[in-house]
């Protein structure tokens, strides 16, 4: 009877969550640079985060290569940090607009037009319930 001595793979030791830890890594940072975009990059970076650290785990434990999941621990890192940069510049973006806006309108006489409008509707509304 013959025996087969070919080792059989301990496994791949993290090395194919690393790969997809820095794919993603990769595609978060490319998605973080597009504006009013960049925050999907957050969602794609965790993911990518969450994977190369689990990689770096297993390869830690096999004694493996951890570079694929140190770059992707850091493209993910990168990602997260402009995803969150562009949602800070876009949230002030809009408090500011909306300020600029609310003193145009205040400055323009329209918000007087608009209070008249309204007292004119309402007293014919009231004037309508009465009879």
């Amino acid at each position: 009877m013959e025996q087969n001595t070919t080792p059989t793979p301990a496994g791949n030791n993290g090395k194919n969550l690393g790969i997809a830890g820095m794919i993603l890594g990769i595609i978060a940072i490319i998605v973080s640079f597009v504006p009013c975009f960049g925050w999907w990059a957050i969602v794609i970076a965790v993911v990518g985060l969450v994977l190369s650290a689990i990689s770096m785990s297993q390869a830690k434990k096999a004694n493996a290569p951890k570079g694929m999941a140190i770059a992707g621990l850091i493209c993910s890192a990168l990602a997260i940090i402009i995803g969150g940069i562009w949602i800070f510049v876009i949230a002030k973006a809009v408090t500011e607009g909306a300020e600029v806006f609310k003193e145009a309108m205040e400055h323009s006489g329209a918000m007087d037009s608009l209070t008249k409008a309204m007292d004119q509707l309402k007293d014919l509304t009231d004037t309508t319930q009465t009879h």
